[in-house]
């Protein structure tokens, strides 16, 4: 075992000298971290789907990796990519679990990565990650995607960051735009007329996600009413609930994120008793062009 350590050692380390860029500028990133990368990026390494997404639509030719996040990238979603962007890795330095789980710094070191982008803005815990990266040497900067409204100033950070101010301008404007119009919208809707919308993350349709979850907020932002409700338990959501929970909240909606959950919901008697169910008003989440569209879709005009 010993030889195949060394050679496996003796490998990372040939790889890493690759990656070692000349000293650059020092910027500041969105967490306020003092960071110094190359004068010249071109290769950009996403740690999250969050940072995929808004690396994707600002600069695509500088894309290395794909981070679809919990489902795997189908063709109909790679239909949507860029031939600049179309023959990059799709992600194979995590599992599933996305963010959470633990990053292969060997994969990494194989992109050849310049830079690496990470999610994180003021007061953020960014450690860990930052510890991570700079193991392998690999500058990281934190962009602030906390939330939809910090989406434009996100991605003008990323055209300063990677030299593309006209284009990133251009998305930011579009964002804050349909930003304002959807407010504008929901703002018209008397509250007690809001549509009672419950969440259907998995088959079975019993993973969901409460009012105060990130990953609901698009729902939230279309003036639906959460009938899940309180504090978010788990940064990765997805909180189990029971049949019986789901006919107590008597939902008018339900979004779903798994294709098959509609079909199967309207042939069990057991969620008949369900108003959105009996009414058949299930909605699935598109896919394409991708999982995040709260994130991606909206940052992509035209």
């Amino acid at each position: 075992m010993r030889p195949m350590l060394f050679r496996r050692e003796f490998v990372i380390g040939v790889m890493l000298l690759g990656v070692l860029a000349a000293a650059g500028g020092e910027i500041t990133d969105m967490a306020g971290r003092q960071v110094t990368i190359p004068d010249r990026v071109t290769r950009v390494y996403a740690a999250q789907p969050y940072t995929s997404a808004a690396l994707y639509v600002v600069a695509p030719d500088l894309v290395i990796n794909l981070q679809p996040g919990c489902f795997p990238l189908g063709a109909s979603e790679k239909r949507f990519l860029t031939p600049a962007a179309g023959g990059v890795a799709v992600e194979l330095t995590q599992p599933v679990q996305g963010e959470h789980s633990r990053l292969s710094l060997e994969a990494i070191l194989a992109l050849r990565p310049d830079v690496a982008l990470a999610k994180g803005g003021p007061g953020a815990d960014t450690r860990r990650i930052a510890e991570q990266f700079a193991r392998i040497r690999v500058p990281v900067v934190f962009v602030d995607l906390d939330g939809l409204d910090a989406y434009p100033a996100g991605l003008e950070f990323l055209g300063r960051l990677l030299g593309r101010e006209e284009r990133a301008a251009a998305l930011a404007a579009y964002a804050r735009q349909r930003l304002a119009a959807i407010e504008a919208m929901v703002a018209a809707i008397p509250p007690a007329e809001r549509v009672r919308v419950y969440y259907a993350e998995s088959e079975d349709g019993l993973a969901t996600e409460s009012d105060q979850s990130f990953h609901a907020e698009p729902i939230r932002r279309a003036g639906g009413v959460i009938v899940h409700q309180g504090e978010l338990k788990t940064h990765f959501g997805m909180e189990k609930v029971s049949l019986e929970q789901v006919l107590l909240y008597d939902p008018e909606v339900i979004v779903s994120l798994v294709p098959e959950f509609a079909g199967r919901a309207y042939a069990d008697v057991r969620w008949q008793g369900v108003k959105a169910v009996s009414g058949r008003r299930i909605y699935t989440v598109p896919r394409t062009p991708s999982i995040l569209p709260s994130r991606a879709v909206l940052c992509c005009p035209g």
